[in-house]
């Protein structure tokens, strides 16, 4: 945890800051080891500090880093006065947030006191980059996740008629849990026929037919990291799933050719574009490529339109193409890689 607060404090040395502050729990999460849902973290060039309310002075205790002091106030409304309280006891005149996961009110709060600088995206570049002990419990968050796929494969070829999307996506809530994981990393999209149209669906009352398109995209979480799968069937013969199958198959192959370090994110997802004009289907792809995960779903880097930075070694992502055609059907497939020694490697296991 040090490690990474260090980069922080090498922000605050070369920028007019005197401290950074944050009350994001996945920020302040990665950079203390404290995992509850409130607390907010100081970090000065000499010493840092975590504000927490009575109910988790004892855990911050046990999880948060030796070198941090544990401040407790008496209940959450009274963290951000805690907060300020330190600042002015410090001297500190200055203070750095990411302003991209700070609440107008808290910062309105802050610049009463404090003049604010807006810094975006620092600590999710940080967290971007993974470590061992982060690649082994989004690997493990995945391995639950491609377990729990199987059995809703099976399900599906057995429920023709009989399964419903909310049972579906129920089993698969209830079985992540069983395999070992924290909970489902999202609520699952179960789409059967011309529902899987909607590239982001809630799961209804939908029986399962004959023919039917079916997208399945889900996710486990492993202490604290999430993982994210997606897969297309067909419950049957259809020659359309076939033929879309195989485009979205071959953008993805594709992209994941194309995926290496210190390259601009926003290129992959041009290759994916390019694949399907030259089917005249670029149309019926209407979301970005994929998308960083750890202790978010959705993080940095961002495969899409509007992707920035670059690709770093040790990034984890999904690539994810679809396409969606309305009143006939979707087809997505997703699998998560990490870039090392340069190069995509793809992590996900489960065919397609």
């Amino acid at each position: 945890m040090l490690t990474r607060r260090l980069k922080v404090k090498e922000y605050l040395y070369l920028s007019n800051a005197e401290a950074f502050f944050s009350n994001h729990r996945p920020s302040f999460m990665y950079l203390s080891g404290f995992s509850g849902s409130t607390a907010a973290l100081i970090i000065t060039q000499n010493k840092d500090y975590l504000v927490v309310d009575g109910r988790y002075v004892l855990r911050a205790k046990e999880e948060t880093d030796k070198d941090i002091e544990i401040v407790d106030t008496l209940d959450k409304s009274s963290i951000l006065k805690k907060v300020t309280q330190i600042l002015n006891d410090l001297g500190i005149k200055r203070i750095a947030v990411e302003y991209n996961n700070l609440k107008v009110s808290d910062f309105l709060f802050l610049s009463e006191f404090f003049r604010v600088d807006g810094v975006s995206y620092l600590v999710e570049t940080i967290r971007s980059e993974k470590d061992e002990e982060e690649l082994e419990n989004i690997t493990k968050a995945l391995r639950i996740a491609e377990k729990v796929m199987e059995e809703v494969e099976s399900k599906l070829y057995e429920g023709v008629g009989k399964i419903t999307e909310i049972e579906l996506a129920n089993f698969i809530k209830n079985r992540v849990v069983e395999m070992g994981a924290d909970g489902v990393a999202f609520e699952p999209i179960v789409a059967f026929g011309p529902n899987t149209a909607y590239p982001h669906y809630s799961p209804r009352n939908c029986t399962l037919r004959e023919n039917d398109f079916v997208i399945i995209d889900m996710g486990a979480v492993y202490k604290s990291y999430h993982s994210d799968i997606t897969r297309s069937f067909c419950i049957g013969r259809n020659p359309e799933f076939d033929k879309l199958y195989n485009i979205v198959l071959e953008a993805q192959l594709k992209a994941i050719e194309s995926i290496r370090s210190n390259i601009d994110p926003k290129q992959p997802y041009k290759t994916t574009v390019e694949i399907f004009s030259k089917y005249g289907m670029e149309q019926y792809f209407t979301h970005g490529l994929g998308h960083g995960v750890g202790l978010e779903i959705h993080e940095l880097p961002s495969l899409s339109s509007g992707g920035f930075g670059y690709l770093k070694n040790y990034n984890v992502i999904t690539v994810e193409p679809g396409l969606y055609i309305p009143n006939l059907g979707g087809i997505r497939i997703e699998d998560m890689v990490i870039i090392k020694d340069g190069q995509a490697q793809v992590i996900t296991n489960y065919k397609k």
